[in-house]
Formats: C-alpha cells, sequence, structure tokens
C-alpha cells in the first residue's frame, strides 16, 4: 500500500487519469466492481478528490452509452419487438416511473447501472429525466462510498452517522425529485 500511495504522489495527473478511466470503463463492462474502485480512488486521493473523480467519470459514461442505445434502439432488428402489446406495456411502465427509478436505482450499488442505463436508452426514456436522475443517484451512492472509504471503522462505530446520512439520500431525492419536475415544467410552458 505504502508503494501505491508513493506511487500515485508521483503521478497525481496520471494516477488521477486512470482512476477516472476505470471508473468510466466499469459503465460498459459491468463486471468490473464499482464499489472497489470507488473506495480506492477515496483511499487514495482523499474523500473529495476520489469522489468528484469517481463520479464524474461514471457519469459521463453512462450518458455515452445511454446515447449508444438509444441510437441502437431505431435499428429495424428492434422494429419486431417494439410492436408486440407486452413490450409496449412494459415501456410504457418503465416511462411512468420516472426520475424516482432512476434515482433510486443508480443509488443502489448493488443494481447494474449498466442495465439500467442500456433499458432506458432501448425504450427511449425522456433525456433530461434520466440524465437529472442517474446523475443525483451517483451523486449520493459515490458520496456514501467514498465517506465509508475514508473511515470505514469509523463509520460503522457510529449509528448517527448511518441515520445522518440516511437522512442525506432522502433529502436529495426529494431535492432532485423537485428539480426533474422544474426542468419539465419549463420544457411545457
Amino acid at each position: 500500500m505504502e508503494q501505491i500511495l508513493y506511487s500515485v504522489a508521483q503521478y497525481k495527473i496520471l494516477s488521477a487519469f486512470i482512476a477516472f478511466f476505470l471508473t468510466a470503463i466499469e459503465s460498459f463492462i459491468p463486471i468490473l466492481p464499482l464499489v472497489g474502485i470507488v473506495l480506492a480512488n477515496s483511499m487514495i486521493f482523499g474523500m473529495w478528490l476520489g469522489f468528484f473523480i469517481s463520479w464524474a467519470g461514471s457519469c459521463i459514461a453512462s450518458i455515452l452509452l445511454y446515447y449508444c442505445a438509444r441510437k441502437i434502439s431505431k435499428l429495424k432488428i428492434f422494429d419486431k419487438y417494439r410492436n408486440r402489446q407486452k413490450n409496449e406495456k412494459l415501456t410504457e411502465f418503465i416511462k411512468k416511473q420516472g426520475f424516482s427509478m432512476i434515482f433510486i436505482t443508480y443509488v443502489c450499488p448493488f443494481i447494474s447501472d449498466f442495465l439500467i442505463t442500456i433499458v432506458s436508452g432501448l425504450v427511449k426514456f425522456d433525456m433530461k429525466t434520466f440524465v437529472s436522475g442517474m446523475v443525483c443517484g451517483k451523486f449520493v451512492m459515490f458520496l456514501f462510498i467514498s465517506y465509508v472509504g475514508e473511515d470505514i471503522e469509523g463509520f460503522f462505530r457510529n449509528p448517527l452517522k448511518i441515520i445522518l446520512f440516511t437522512m442525506f439520500i432522502l433529502i436529495s431525492w426529494i431535492i432532485g425529485k423537485n428539480i426533474n419536475n422544474k426542468v419539465h415544467k419549463e420544457d411545457n410552458l
């Protein structure tokens, strides 16, 4: 560990780029351990820098993946699946869930964000709703993981920290939902 920290100190910009790239590539290759990457980034770079590197890399890659899935959904091969009644009902159900579904799925680190992103793109989920839900959800999840990564023992020894962070998640969801509603109201004007 000491050797890793020494190497990071020597090559800070290169190390930050590698950390950013690893987090971004995880959005396309879901077999990589996202929680482990974010924890490592926060332990190596500190809570805030590790959080920002991880969050930015993952959000940018998720937007690119969403955009690719949306482009692929226009291919003629998907026409026969699009017109089935069951698929139309599922698509409408997903679209109705809106911001809340996206936010909650991205807050949970054990739900595959790769699948959520691909499905959102394939069903042509509203771009603004997807991006706002994804960015807010990943913000909360990555902040939590980075916070825990900075002081793992202290976090689990103090139940007040767990309660406060649960309240932070609820407040973040409420704020994010209000922002999303305001964005859609402005679009309808």
